[in-house]
């Protein structure tokens, strides 16, 4: 996209690198039934109410409360059950158990050799940790920032500039890798670097510099081609 070559690659975790063995859907699923209430919301519903949410410096588990008590109210019942069913839910998750999306392992190994690798995503170490050490990669990175816990969470510019400083890099000198328009290419290009959205097949509702189809796509990144 410019001149200046690129000297730094900065990555999502979850839905970019991994994703859980157990969906969200069935884990909502689960805990309605052990609490014991008529399914109130789908998974697509508290999707939704989580990106409306104005993110401040509030952890995913305390967002996660206040859109299960608000879509409870909604439906006509006592907040506080949404709330125990947040506990509930999150009691219920186990962050070790997730798998790697196809071809993020490899190329993982395939950019390790050629740029610094940064791992920016949203969450702290309780959550992400654990995936890390499951996956096996937490030494492939040169720094990891959690927006959220380090620094104001994506889309924010903060995480980013965070990794930037860390790799002594420059914003012109960066990419960014993940799955989401609102927090990895907004927040990519919010921090002047840019992105490489991966998509689900469907048409992006932005325009990132890079499209990739699979994670397979990084063993020959696309910018290599500009």
């Amino acid at each position: 996209m410019d001149d200046w070559p690129l000297d730094a690659v900065f990555l999502d975790l979850d839905g970019t690198l991994c994703e859980y063995r157990r969906s969200r859907a069935e884990l909502l699923a689960t805990a309605f039934d052990e609490l014991g209430v008529d399914r109130f919301f789908t998974p697509a519903e508290y999707r939704n109410k989580l990106f409306m949410q104005v993110v401040t410096d509030e952890t995913r588990a305390e967002r996660r409360e206040m859109a299960f008590a608000a879509l409870a109210e909604e439906s006509g019942r006592d907040p506080a059950v949404g709330r125990r069913l947040a506990a509930l839910y999150a009691s219920m998750r186990d962050h070790s158990d997730v798998e790697p999306l196809p071809g993020a392992l490899a190329a993982l190994d395939s950019l390790g050799e050629a740029y610094d690798l940064a791992l920016v995503a949203n969450g702290g170490p309780e959550t992400q940790d654990p995936k890390l050490d499951a996956l096996g990669i937490r030494d492939v990175f040169d720094v990891i920032v959690y927006g959220g816990y380090d620094t104001a969470p994506k889309p924010e510019p903060g995480p980013f500039h965070e990794a930037l400083y860390a790799l002594d890099t420059a914003p012109r000198r960066a990419v960014h890798v993940g799955d989401t328009v609102h927090k990895d290419v907004r927040g990519a290009d919010g921090a002047g670097i840019q992105a490489a959205l991966l998509t689900d097949g469907s048409e992006p509702t932005s325009t990132p510099d890079y499209v990739l189809s699979s994670m397979a796509d990084l063993e020959n990144p696309p910018w290599e081609d500009d």
